[in-house]
């Protein structure tokens, strides 16, 4: 996904894969890079310093774990492919960015993140993450009637914080050592951010009658379905809430709300 300064949509690619992104870099007139994925793994515990600073912020992120038997569990497949990510681009002249100016870089983001600062709240529970982030977008001055896909919409909101990071409108949370998350805005607030209590607008993209995109919360699904979740997807959700639920409050009370049973440790 390239954006201009104007935020106009120059390219879109798709299925690129890890080993083609040196080269699809080299072949842009570009000044950043935005990858939606931890450059590498954490240097102790369950998460990194930038995660732990995001739900501070009312903001829950995948932890990015440091135990190796961990890492090599198949849910962070993703992440692996994040960091190869990164080796590309490395190896395209974008070094990995820690601290400084963003031009040159290519640097960590996490589109969730950034549309809720560059919204000034949470999304309202009753809204789609495709439907809210479209409508960021948008707010933001950048078209998105040409994006097919929530990693699409995903895409267009890591290079609009490539953008701001570019103008020095961004604050970099974590430790760079690790590995930080870069965010659109120099100024966060002083407490966590407060849920949106508005109604979602109609979105123009979402032209199958009746369907919607699932809510696993699954990095990888871009299924739609007629209910909140794909065939079986429950069961992911259920899964994350179980692993999130040993670090906060917010997953044990959607595990309550949903009436699915708290890991054993916890009950």
């Amino acid at each position: 996904m390239l954006l201009d300064e104007d935020r106009t949509l120059i390219e879109t690619h798709r299925k690129v894969q890890p080993g083609e992104l040196s080269a699809l870099i080299l072949g842009m007139s570009i000044d950043v890079v935005a990858i939606d994925s931890p450059p590498s793994w954490g240097l102790s515990g369950r998460s990194r310093l930038t995660e732990r600073e995001l739900r501070g912020f009312g903001i829950h992120a995948y932890g990015t774990p440091s135990d190796p038997k961990k890492a090599d569990n198949a849910f962070y497949d993703w992440m692996r492919v994040g960091m190869k990510a990164f080796e590309s681009a490395e190896s395209a002249g974008f070094s990995r960015y820690r601290n400084g100016p963003a031009k040159g870089h290519a640097m960590e983001v996490f589109p969730h993140a950034s549309a809720v600062v560059l919204a000034g709240c949470l999304p309202a529970r009753s809204v789609t993450k495709q439907v809210w982030r479209r409508q960021v977008l948008k707010a933001n001055g950048v078209a998105s009637e040409e994006l097919r896909s929530l990693d699409q919409v995903d895409a267009a909101l890591a290079a609009l914080t490539g953008l701001y990071a570019l103008k020095g409108r961004f604050t970099a949370l974590g430790d760079p050592k690790e590995g930080v998350i870069v965010v659109p805005s120099h100024a966060l607030p002083a407490s966590p951010y407060r849920r949106s209590s508005k109604r979602p607008e109609p979105d123009p993209q979402m032209h199958l009658p009746g369907l919607s995109p699932c809510a696993c919360g699954d990095p990888s699904c871009s299924e739609l379905t007629q209910g909140e979740f794909a065939r079986g997807h429950d069961s992911k959700r259920k899964a994350w809430l179980w692993d999130t639920a040993r670090q906060g409050e917010e997953a044990v009370e959607e595990l309550r709300q949903r009436g699915w049973e708290l890991p054993p440790e916890i009950r």
